[in-house]
């Protein structure tokens, strides 16, 4: 499984994404504001992003951003609560409207994260 950096600013929210993803086998390290989550990721890379769009200090579009530019292709899902058009940029990301269930996140962090394993040839 993979390590995630969880970055969500409502403590409830982060809890039960990192239950759902820590169930999975998923390694989770998890900030409060893309700030904390730049510093966590600095100390110890991880190998997808789950992260709520509107933060303080530092928001998720920002966040990815500066994430993107060491790691172009770094798996990404965005929760929002936000109803209006969001982009993000291109590839490996997935945008996800709150209310969202653990589910959902797991399944949409499982498409991405297989579409980055190398594939096998026979």
């Amino acid at each position: 499984m993979a390590h995630v950096l969880l970055a969500e600013d409502e403590a409830l929210i982060a809890l039960m994404f990192q239950d759902a993803l820590e169930v999975e086998g998923h390694r989770v390290t998890v900030a409060r504001d893309g700030i904390e989550a730049l510093e966590a990721d600095a100390r110890d890379p991880a190998e997808a992003l789950v992260t709520d769009l509107t933060m303080p200090r530092m928001g998720g579009r920002e966040l990815l951003e500066k994430l993107r530019e060491r790691r172009p292709d770094l798996p990404a899902v965005v929760v929002t609560g936000y109803a209006g058009q969001v982009h993000l940029g291109t590839v490996s990301t997935v945008l996800l409207s709150k209310p969202v269930s653990p589910r959902i996140l797991l399944a949409r962090l499982g498409e991405l994260l297989e579409d980055q394993r190398p594939t096998r040839r026979a």
